[in-house]
């Protein structure tokens, strides 16, 4: 009787994670107190990811057109793009995530995932590129990381790149169409890597989950974006699912977040998944809304937001907002913000200005305090 009791007290707490996850999209903002207004910062051609440097020029990534793009501190914007690359942009390749270096300050590095175009002799790939910026000038562009696509498909490229606290690099790729691909350690796709920068490159970091491989976490079919929290340090990816299970995960070192062959059309939601190191998810989000941007927001604009979890929805555009357990690895309440008529289809992030800025194909946009 007691392990009866115990399985229908774990199903009662099953249920009701999934009763958060399927009323998330429902619950209104609940600040009544934080008053804002939404403004347009400025128009732009499909911007994918926004990365700010100390000195509050924005830089961003165009999927299009292969161009990363400034705007000065005060809001004005650069005529002429950084640095162009040449990009394949065919539906979700393109010119994709954007972060600056460490050490920005001292060797104006910044990193980019782009789509190479293929050619005769070889396939296009999703590379992480390295160039130099100087005076809004971008140079000498260094192919640091190139994973080919070789069965042609057009989805599920991942492309974001991210360091954290210690200055190593994260990038994430999607399973490229290839659900087989997520579950294959010895295959990038489907993964979030972690490597060591180098003077001679990039190398898988001495203290992964795996020894000698780069892989950081598996099992995991297309998170278009992750962030670290700056209290904790805690990695939270936001995973796209086939048609079902949209996630919210706290990715681990090791942890295999379920997605492979087997996984095919079903809906697991919370329940789990024979696959091993499997790591659940903190939300699920049934039918799909094509998770993208995420960020934790620690700016000093809206205090009541401080340390919330915050993403943006494709299908929909809405912004989303997560409160944490005291722990920080539990969501606990989830809410919608109102954009007053924008929308956040692409990335979201603070600014240094404490603001929060977001993206959609045709600008970025931002939050600021209502007087």
């Amino acid at each position: 009787m007691k392990r009866q009791g115990l399985f229908w007290r774990g199903l009662l707490a099953a249920w009701l994670l999934m009763l958060l996850a399927a009323s998330a999209a429902a619950q209104p903002e609940a600040d009544a107190g934080v008053r804002y207004r939404v403004e347009r910062y400025r128009v732009a051609n499909y911007p994918v990811a926004l990365a700010f440097a100390p000195d509050g020029r924005l830089f961003y990534t165009e999927k299009t057109t292969g161009s990363v793009r400034l705007v000065a501190a005060d809001g004005t914007p650069q005529l002429q793009p950084v640095i162009t690359l040449p990009t394949d942009s065919l539906v979700e390749r393109g010119l994709l995530g954007i972060a600056l270096d460490p050490d920005y300050a001292g060797n104006g590095h910044i990193w980019v995932v782009h789509t190479r175009p293929g050619t005769a002799r070889d396939y296009p790939a999703n590379q992480v590129v390295r160039f130099t910026e100087r005076d809004g000038q971008g140079s000498d562009p260094q192919v640091m990381l190139s994973v080919p696509i070789t069965n042609g498909e057009l989805k599920h490229n991942g492309g974001n790149l991210h360091f954290d606290a210690e200055g190593r690099l994260y990038v994430s790729f999607g399973d490229y169409g290839d659900a087989a691909l997520a579950q294959n350690l010895d295959a990038m796709p489907g993964k979030i890597h972690r490597f060591q920068v180098t003077e001679a490159g990039l190398e898988p970091a001495p203290d992964n989950p795996f020894p000698g491989s780069s892989v950081y976490a598996y099992g995991l079919r297309n998170t278009f974006d992750f962030t670290f929290d700056p209290t904790t340090g805690n990695l939270f990816g936001a995973e796209n699912g086939f048609k079902c299970d949209d996630e919210i995960n706290l990715i681990l070192p090791g942890g295999n977040y379920g997605w492979g062959p087997d996984y095919g059309e079903q809906c697991f939601g919370y329940a789990p998944v024979a696959v091993p190191n499997y790591q659940p998810p903190l939300l699920s989000i049934s039918p799909t809304v094509g998770m993208v941007g995420i960020m934790i927001y620690d700016g000093g604009a809206f205090p009541a937001w401080s340390g919330d979890l915050f993403w943006c929805e494709w299908n929909s555009g809405a912004l989303r907002r997560a409160v944490l357990d005291a722990s920080r690895t539990q969501i606990t309440a989830v809410y919608s913000v109102d954009l007053q008529g924008q929308f956040c289809r692409i990335d979201v992030t603070t600014g240094p200005d404490g603001l929060i800025y977001f993206a959609d194909p045709s600008g970025i946009y931002r939050i600021i305090p209502a007087a």
